[in-house]
């Protein structure tokens, strides 16, 4: 298997809402935006539909996301799906991704498995998409 770097993400949290839960588990939606620039450049919005689940770690989040990044030939839609777990730095982040798009020159991305891996923090989120190949 290889990776190529298709972008990096750099997005701050503009809103969240407290959905609520039990004594283990709990659910908050983290509202970002930001940007992405490297193969794929643009701007960035995305949902994370986040599950917080207590571990020996400490609060571990299973990622949920709802994102797009609007590029200079139109949009691109992703699904992100993993976890993020106590780290030095923040969050620990590893998902996949999921894309869909009618730009042309992307087509590829509808057929491609992403790999995300980064940290989440009170900086915001910093994370590195490849494609899997």
């Amino acid at each position: 298997m290889n990776f190529e770097l298709l972008y990096e993400l750099e997005a701050k949290i503009v809103r969240t809402v407290d959905i609520g839960g039990g004594a283990t588990v709990g659910r908050t939606d983290y509202h970002m935006q930001g940007k992405v620039s490297g193969k794929i450049n643009g701007t960035y919005e995305g949902v994370d539909y986040g599950s917080t689940v207590k571990t020996d770690l400490g609060d571990a989040v299973y990622v949920h996301v709802h994102e797009t990044i609007k590029t200079d030939k139109g949009v691109i839609s992703a699904y992100r799906r993993g976890y993020a777990v106590p780290g030095d730095k923040g969050y620990n982040v590893r998902a996949f991704v999921l894309f869909q798009t009618g730009i042309q020159e992307l087509r590829y991305l509808n057929w491609t498995l992403g790999l995300a891996e980064g940290v989440a923090g009170p900086d915001g989120l910093k994370l590195k998409i490849y494609a899997v190949r």
